[in-house]
C-alpha cells in the first residue's frame, strides 16, 4: 500500500515539488513552534493578544494590497504580460502604504478607541510597513511559483522564521513586551521577502521598461476579476477572522485572546502554511491543466491524499490531548489554550485539506461563485458569535460552535469545487 501512495505521488513533478515547500514549510514552523516553550516564558499571554490583533488586522489589510494582480500572475502564456502584473501588484502596494501611514500616524490613538481596540493604539503605526512588507512577501512567492523556483519560496519561509524567531528571543530577553512580537513579525516577512526576491534585482528595470511600453491597460481588462472579485472575496474571508478576533475580545478577557492567538501560533498558522504549500504548486499544474483541456479532478485529488497522510495523526492527537500537551510544552498557565486547541482540531483540519480547492475559482474564471461561498461563511460565522453572545454564554461556547460550523462550510465548498470540475469535464465531452 505504501508503495503504491509512493508511485501515485510520485508522477511528473507533484510530488517533488510539494516536498520541497511542505518541507521548507515544516522546517520553518518547527523553528517557532521550538522556542515557543521559551517565549511563553518571555511574554505575557496579554502581549500574544496585542501580536493576535496587530496579525489579525494586517492579514486583512494585506490580501487588498496588491488588487489581488501577484494571484494573477501564474496564469499569463506571455512572460511579458506577467511582468506587467508585478508592476501593477507592486505600485499598489506602494500606493496603500502611502494611504495608510498618514491617518495611522496621526490619529492611531482615536482609530484604535473607534475600534474598541485601545491595546493597539500605540502599535498602530507600524501596520503600514507590516502590509507592506507582507504583500511584497506575497507578491514573490507568486512570482517564484510561476518560475517553478520553489526552493526559493521554502528558502524564504525558513528565513522568515530564523529572523522571526531571533527577534522574538532577543526583544523578549530585552524585556520589550508586545513591541517585541510585533518587530518579529516585521522582520519575519522582510526576510522572507529579501530571500525570495534576490534572483530578481536586476530584472526590475527590465519588468518597468515593459510597462511603459504599453499593454498595461489590456492586462488591466483582462485580469480584472481579480480585483474587481477576487479582492473582495480574499477581503471578506480576512474580514471573518478578523471580526472573530473583535468579538472575542469583547466576549474575553485578554489573557484568553493570549490562550487563542498561541493556538494559532502552533496549529493553525502551521497548518495554513502547509496547505498553502501544496496549493502553490497545484495553481501553477491547475492553470496548465485547464489550458491544455485536461481534467482537473485527479491534481486535486492527488493534493487532497498528500495533505490527508501528512496531517490525519498530528491532529488527531491534538484533539484527544490538547490540555495536558499544551500544559506539558508551554507551562501550566497555557492549558486553557491546548483545551480550545483539541475544540478547533476538526475546524483546521477541514481549512487544512481545502486550502487546494481556492485555487480552482482563479483558474476556471469562477471568482464569482466562490465569492458567493466566502459571503456565505461569514454570515454563518458570525451569526455563531452572535448567538453566542445574545445567549450570554462565554467564548468556549464560541469555538465549540464555530468547530462545528466552519468544518461543514469547508466540507461544502470542496464538494462544490469537484462538481464545478465534473461539469467542466462534461462540458468538454460535450463540445
Amino acid at each position: 500500500m505504501l508503495a503504491k501512495l509512493k508511485a501515485r505521488l510520485g508522477q511528473g513533478g507533484f510530488a517533488r515539488n510539494v516536498a520541497t515547500l511542505a518541507g521548507g514549510a515544516a522546517v520553518a514552523q518547527f523553528l517557532p513552534v521550538l522556542f515557543t516553550p521559551l517565549l511563553t516564558r518571555l511574554y505575557s499571554p496579554a502581549d500574544f493578544g496585542v501580536l493576535t490583533q496587530f496579525v489579525a488586522w494586517l492579514s486583512n489589510l494585506v490580501v487588498i494590497a496588491t488588487w489581488r494582480y501577484d494571484m494573477a500572475v501564474v496564469l499569463p502564456e506571455e512572460e511579458s504580460d506577467a511582468m506587467r502584473l508585478m508592476v501593477l501588484a507592486l505600485l499598489f502596494n506602494t500606493l496603500l502604504l502611502a494611504v495608510l501611514s498618514i491617518p495611522l500616524l496621526a490619529a492611531g490613538p482615536w482609530i484604535a478607541t473607534r475600534l474598541h481596540a485601545p491595546a493597539m493604539a500605540p502599535w498602530l503605526p507600524l501596520l503600514p510597513l507590516g502590509i507592506w512588507v507582507a504583500a511584497n512577501n506575497q507578491i514573490w512567492t507568486n512570482w517564484n511559483n510561476r518560475q517553478r523556483r520553489y526552493s526559493a519560496n521554502a528558502q524564504g519561509r525558513m528565513g522568515q522564521s530564523a529572523a522571526m524567531v531571533t527577534v522574538q528571543l532577543a526583544a523578549g530577553f530585552g524585556k520589550l513586551g508586545a513591541l517585541g512580537l510585533l518587530l518579529a513579525q516585521i522582520a519575519g516577512q522582510t526576510a522572507s521577502w529579501l530571500l525570495q526576491a534576490r534572483q530578481d534585482w536586476r530584472a526590475l528595470p527590465q519588468w518597468l521598461r515593459t510597462a511603459r511600453a504599453g499593454g498595461m491597460g489590456r492586462i488591466l481588462r483582462r485580469y480584472r476579476e481579480f480585483p474587481l472579485v477576487n479582492t473582495p472575496h480574499a477581503f471578506v474571508v480576512a474580514l471573518q477572522d478578523s471580526l472573530m478576533v473583535q468579538l472575542l475580545g469583547i466576549l474575553a478577557t485578554a489573557e484568553l485572546m493570549g490562550h487563542y492567538g498561541l493556538v494559532v501560533r502552533v496549529l493553525k498558522l502551521p497548518a495554513a502554511l502547509l496547505g498553502q504549500a501544496v496549493s502553490q504548486v497545484l495553481y501553477r499544474d491547475l492553470a496548465e491543466a485547464h489550458a491544455k483541456g485536461h481534467s482537473l479532478r485527479p491534481l486535486l485529488k492527488k493534493a487532497l491524499l498528500v495533505l490527508s497522510a501528512l496531517a490525519i495523526v498530528p491532529f488527531l492527537i491534538i484533539m484527544a490531548w490538547g490540555g495536558p500537551l499544551f500544559a506539558f510544552a508551554f507551562g501550566e498557565q497555557w492549558r486553557d489554550a491546548g483545551q480550545i486547541a483539541a475544540t478547533l482540531t476538526p475546524s483546521f483540519f477541514c481549512m487544512f485539506l481545502a486550502a487546494p480547492c481556492f485555487m480552482v475559482p482563479m483558474v476556471l474564471s469562477r471568482q464569482r461563485q466562490s465569492l458567493l461561498f466566502a459571503l456565505l461563511g461569514v454570515v454563518v460565522n458570525l451569526g455563531s458569535l452572535g448567538v453566542v453572545y445574545w445567549a450570554g454564554e462565554n467564548a468556549h461556547q464560541v469555538f465549540r460552535l464555530l468547530s462545528v460550523t466552519v468544518s461543514i462550510y469547508y466540507i461544502i465548498y470542496m464538494v462544490w469545487v469537484f462538481r464545478l470540475c465534473r461539469q467542466l469535464e462534461q462540458d468538454h465531452a460535450h463540445s
